[in-house]
């Protein structure tokens, strides 16, 4: 029975639910229901969890009219929710008790928020806010906040730090919300990054209601989707839903409740990817972007998944190597004794426990050949509860771009070059919190028992941090210094002795001046770690290299097979690019194998064949409408690729080169009115850096479009500089462009007062 609204409030029909006939037969079932609904879930075991506080002192805080006073506070931070919200600022009069909660991304948002809230309550109320009462923080005190409030003649009154009791009856409301959202969340089932929506509910939260399917209107399809309920739409009249399935939000204003069921519990064995991959993508290695830069690292993401490997224990057991996989697991298993990463405990009542999986992989060489069949155990680190288990998570991870050049300045000064991989990277660095996980399948504790982790292990959002961290002290101790524009990249100096060391979570590549150096630097690696040099040169990261003479040779023929393999074809000669111009399709659905072939050919541009860098960017702004003419302009690129596939990008020093020279060049005006630019930068004559993209800035003529470009080749070229001028010093950039007007004003001859506003 839904609750009716009536003069702006909402109403429980309490007859409708329970008449007084049937108080006799009272079903203790429609009680817990009142309960969910109210957000007043008895349960112990969800009290247990989400109510718990110290006693406070009652408010002194006397009005008599709405509006007399205000009080405003902030809560969080929260774990980052489904639309990007981490704080939740509430503002109550403290008069009717009326309270408003805003779901906010920053602290800084709350000023204006509070402004737009008084402008609201003054115009839609016969009543005019006096005052309002804060507490100290930073996001209170600015001086726009107060100019703001003065203008409005509102006084503004700070809280002395830690009388609580002086914020009035906020104190009391804050807790109230929060132990119910816990609450909702908890009874749910629902992921805790729902917690704005938990704030707000009507019906019990998290339950699922069949929504009508208003895009469907054929008689065999299913007239109605089952979703879950979220709360009430503040902007139009209905509800709001969470799809599971499409991980999205939906709003209808016609539902059936079902508010007995909930969301159902999670898998404990989601899809895996292939260990290589999970090190070059490791999200707790990333930074976290803005969404406009998100698909291009899903893209990238998909390219490199790995379908010819198990996906869980029980499948890897049945499988024809199921022995090659036990010997697998009982090499991790060995590993982790040795390293001691983990200590059995005894288990307590509120404990919160991860679990563990199994990941599998199959190694294979350059001929695709299998080597071996590896497996790690991995944390469910998706359950980690941040402040208790978490706090930093960023690590930085290397460039190509990076790469690319410690392979050119080897190539000049005919450094020796090195591979080698970090067995067991993360289990080498010491975690700080206190993280207690279940055994992975096949291993089994006593009755009682859970493993209380010592070491970082994969899968935890903090391991990338940690293994930097204690990488950076290893480095330290034997003289490498991190350079500060890749701090993934690291210089050694002692004397005219000089080395460069790139390294990628445990893949890592050195280059020394001299056979005695790089000997000696094995040697100071190898006493500190445990890992395994290559003999010579032949893969990083997925990229095969290839050295003949002072000459290197980068290609990816395992990643290019693999694009061939899913557009199948019998060209084996090199065709032309394909012509660019195309128009959206007529749906806004994502295709995920459209998705899949972009991300594969977006790494391959990104790392070896900057001649498709445009194509591909330009192809992938269809991902979301696709149709029939992207299919054919994409399958026309893999086709070219096929034919191409022999090639590799050379990385040799030309006499007579100059150091570094960036080419750069434009168009203007294109889709929506934003131009194209496009740079490659060139070391010693070898392609170490390049780039096109559209540009986020609209150019009112060519000369601003070049000039823009400019400035993005310009701060590419003094990345690259100063990237390699502890072990390269003096290296400048010469900027190459074929616009004269955009070269004069870069040049501080030509007039500056249209491109002011860029950076220069």
């Amino acid at each position: 029975h839904p609750s009716v609204p009536k003069s702006n409030r909402w109403y429980l029909p309490l007859n409708d639910v329970v008449s007084c006939n049937e108080i006799s037969e009272f079903d203790k079932n429609l009680s817990q229901l009142l309960h969910r609904r109210l957000a007043h879930i008895s349960l112990c075991t969800v009290r247990s969890k989400s109510q718990h506080s110290p006693l406070e002192m009652p408010s002194r805080l006397i009005v008599h009219d709405p509006g007399n006073v205000i009080v405003a506070d902030l809560m969080g931070p929260f774990p980052i929710s489904f639309d990007k919200k981490s704080y939740a600022l509430i503002i109550q009069d403290h008069h009717s008790l009326l309270a408003t909660l805003y779901p906010l991304r920053q602290k800084s948002e709350a000023p204006q928020t509070i402004i737009e809230w008084i402008n609201k309550f003054n115009n839609l109320t016969d009543f005019k806010v006096k005052r309002i009462r804060t507490d100290n923080g930073g996001e209170f005190t600015s001086k726009m906040f107060d100019e703001a409030l003065k203008a409005r003649g509102i006084i503004h009154e700070k809280t002395i730090p830690y009388e609580h009791h002086q914020a009035g009856k906020i104190e009391r409301t804050n807790r109230t919300i929060a132990e119910a959202a816990r609450s909702m969340l908890i009874d749910s089932g629902l992921q805790v990054e729902m917690w704005p929506y938990a704030f707000r509910h009507a019906m019990t939260f998290g339950c699922k209601a069949y929504v009508h399917n208003m895009t469907h209107r054929k008689d065999l399809t299913p007239k109605a989707r089952e979703l879950f309920f979220l709360g009430i739409a503040e902007d139009s009249k209905g509800w709001i839903f969470w799809d599971d399935k499409q991980r999205s939000i939906i709003r209808s204003a016609s539902a059936v409740f079902d508010e007995r069921s909930r969301l159902p519990e999670a898998s404990q064995t989601p899809g895996a990817c292939s260990i290589e991959i999970t090190h070059l993508l490791d999200p707790s290695m990333i930074q976290e972007v803005e969404a406009q830069d998100q698909s291009l690292e899903i893209m990238t993401l998909t390219a490199v998944l790995d379908g010819d490997s198990p996906r869980t224990y029980h499948e890897a057991m049945k499988t024809e190597d199921a022995n090659k996989w036990k010997e697998a697991m009982k090499e991790e298993l060995e590993a982790m004794s040795k390293m001691a990463v983990w200590e059995e405990v005894s288990s307590h009542q509120n404990q919160h426990v991860l679990g563990t999986r199994w990941v599998f992989a199959t190694k294979r060489n350059q001929e695709n050949e299998v080597i071996r069949q590896k497996a790690r155990i991995v944390v469910q680190g998706h359950r980690q509860i941040r402040g208790l288990e978490l706090e930093e998570t960023f690590a930085p991870t290397p460039t190509f771009t990076s790469l690319r050049c410690l392979f050119a300045v080897a190539s000049a000064l005919q450094w020796e070059v090195g591979t080698f991989d970090v067995t067991t990277a993360y289990l080498h660095s010491n975690i700080e919190e206190s993280i207690y996980i279940k055994p992975p399948p096949g291993l089994q504790l006593q009755p009682g028992k859970v493993l209380a982790l010592r070491k970082a292990l994969y899968g935890l959002k903090q391991s990338g941090r940690c293994w930097w961290q204690h990488l950076q002290q290893i480095l330290s101790s034997i003289g490498f210094s991190p350079n500060h524009e890749d701090q993934s990249t690291y210089v050694y100096e002692k004397g005219k002795e000089k080395a460069l060391l790139w390294i990628h979570v445990d893949d890592g590549v050195l280059a020394a001046s001299s056979t005695g150096l790089m000997e000696q630097l094995k040697g100071e690696l190898r006493n500190r770690l445990l890992l395994k040099w290559d003999v010579g040169i032949h893969s990083i990261v997925g990229i095969t290299v290839r050295k003949t003479g002072n000459a290197f040779y980068l290609s990816q023929p395992k990643l290019i097979n693999k694009v061939c393999d899913s557009h199948p074809g019998n060209i084996t000669t090199e065709q032309p690019l394909p012509e660019m111009n195309l128009e959206s399709g007529p749906a806004d659905i994502l295709d995920k194998e459209y998705l899949s072939r972009i991300g594969m050919l977006l790494y391959l541009a990104q790392a070896t064949r900057p001649n498709i860098m445009f194509l591909v960017n330009y192809l992938a702004r269809f991902s979301m409408n696709t149709s029939t003419k992207h299919w054919t302009a994409l399958n026309h690129l893999i086709d070219y690729i096929r034919g191409t596939q022999e090639k590799a990008l050379t990385i040799s020093l030309e006499i007579g080169k100059e150091k570094l020279k960036m080419y750069v060049d434009a168009n203007w005006g294109g889709e929506a009115s934003r131009s194209q630019h496009g740079y490659i930068g060139f070391l010693w004559g070898s392609p170490v850096a390049w780039n096109s993209r559209r540009q986020t800035r609209v150019a009112s003529s060519t000369c601003q479009a070049e000039y823009m470009a400019l400035s993005f080749a310009a701060r590419a070229g003094m990345w690259i500089s100063q990237a390699i001028g502890l072990a390269m010093p003096g290296v400048i950039p010469t900027l190459l462009s074929d616009n004269r007007a955009a070269i004069r004003i870069a040049e501080n001859s030509g007039s500056r007062k249209n491109s002011r506003h860029i950076q220069r």
